[in-house]
């Protein structure tokens, strides 16, 4: 029989269901004994997986436990490495996705709560939802296989799940004056190419446009403030699209300065502690690489035009007699 500190899990499992008293079993057992073995971490998630009926104490057990596993009982504590973040996608994956939304809320919660983390969980995190959004399925959206997201639209995205990519970006940025990556902006490049022939919520079109001002001043010589900042939410409102860009952009020249050769020092150390921390390269991204790639696109998207014309209209980027902004007006066709 399978037990986890004297509790006989199999019981809840051969039922298929977890009640309030099992949860509180659990606690009492584990305030007794905190430690967390392999064995048990791992008898949790499947726990988790094998019973569809939980009570609503449930989750923030199973966060609390598998977290502090993670975190504090094993080195380095408060970060996640790379083997770390191995175990963890090899308990929740199966076929490329996690399971269900469960488990995919596990693990959101633990990127919010460590240190740091490799930038391929982050990855990791944001294609789940990518999924969801391009495809219909994923543990955002009901099922997997060739009948999952039935009843819901393909090349769609809600509030929630743009808050839900505000969260793992602002998780892997962490304290730091860390610009979005390579990887996170293609990730969320390709969300916007799935989205681009719906209409989306001005979430969307507020976070893009921040995150894309955030990679493209960096690349302009710029500090980037945390992303807490760069990414903060603005207030909805219904606005015309170039209108909102400007909204969304307005504290640009507050939340960015002309970066220093300390600070850009700083910087550099700052991205090698996570690396070291981690054991994963972050890989440095080729120069300017966004702005050239929207500047050299025929068609760039709606929001990456506006940005840029934006950027280009108010004097952050760019060289006088020489504006990066011709042929953008704004919103693309």
């Amino acid at each position: 029989m399978r037990v986890v500190k004297s509790v006989p899990v199999e019981d809840f499992e051969f039922r298929g269901s977890i009640k309030d008293s099992d949860v509180t079993r659990l606690k009492r057992a584990f305030a007794e004994d905190p430690h967390i073995r392999d064995n048990e971490a791992e008898a949790l998630l499947r726990l988790n997986r094998s019973c569809p009926v939980q009570a609503p104490s449930w989750s923030g057990f199973l966060v609390d436990a598998i977290a502090d596993y993670i975190l504090n009982q094993s080195g380095p504590e408060g970060y996640i490495t790379v083997e770390k973040s191995r175990w963890l996608t090899g308990k929740l994956v199966t076929d490329g996705w996690i399971a269900n939304r469960a488990e995919f809320d596990l693990l959101v919660a633990i990127l919010g709560r460590a240190r740091w983390f490799p930038l391929s969980l982050a990855t990791f995190a944001l294609e789940q939802v990518a999924g969801a959004v391009a495809h219909g399925f994923g543990p955002l959206r009901r099922g997997h296989g060739p009948l999952a997201g039935q009843g819901v639209v393909p090349g769609s995205i809600s509030d929630a799940e743009v808050a839900l990519i505000r969260e793992i970006l602002n998780a892997f940025g962490g304290e730091s004056a860390l610009p979005l990556t390579r990887t996170e902006s293609e990730v969320l490049i390709g969300i916007n190419k799935a989205v681009s022939n719906r209409p989306v919520p001005a979430a969307w079109t507020d976070l893009f446009a921040k995150a894309l001002a955030n990679v493209v001043l960096a690349e302009h010589g710029y500090a980037v403030p945390p992303r807490a900042v760069a990414l903060r939410p603005a207030v909805s409102e219904e606005l015309a699209p170039e209108a909102q860009i400007a909204a969304s952009l307005g504290r640009l020249r507050h939340d960015y300065h002309t970066q220093s050769s300390e600070e850009r020092a700083l910087a550099r150390l700052e991205r090698q502690r996570i690396e070291i921390v981690t054991g994963e390269e972050i890989v440095d991204e080729e120069p300017g690489w966004l702005t050239q790639r929207i500047l050299s696109s025929l068609r760039p998207s709606a929001i990456e035009a506006a940005v840029l014309a934006h950027l280009d209209r108010e004097c952050l980027i760019g060289e006088p007699g020489r504006r990066l902004g011709v042929g953008f007006s704004g919103f693309a066709a």
